[in-house]
């Protein structure tokens, strides 16, 4: 148990739109063939490049300082 909350307070650290896609293409992995899925996948990461999270991540490794992400 002490294992799996760090593991999810490890997931729960990252950008929450980048979870929840990451989530749903491991989903969609079991039942999809991998067209749909790459398809999928370049989709989603579109998106998540579109977000102040990932300006965020951006600027903190530059900084050289932990993210602080918003949900943004």
């Amino acid at each position: 148990l002490a294992k799996a909350k760090e593991i999810a307070l490890k997931i729960a650290a990252n950008p929450p739109h980048a979870v929840r896609m990451t989530k749903r293409l491991l989903r969609e992995g079991q039942m999809a063939d991998l067209k749909n899925v790459l398809e999928m996948s370049a989709a989603m990461q579109a998106l998540v490049h579109n977000t102040a999270d990932n300006d965020e991540a951006i600027n903190a490794f530059i900084e050289k300082r932990s993210p602080v992400f918003t949900g943004e």
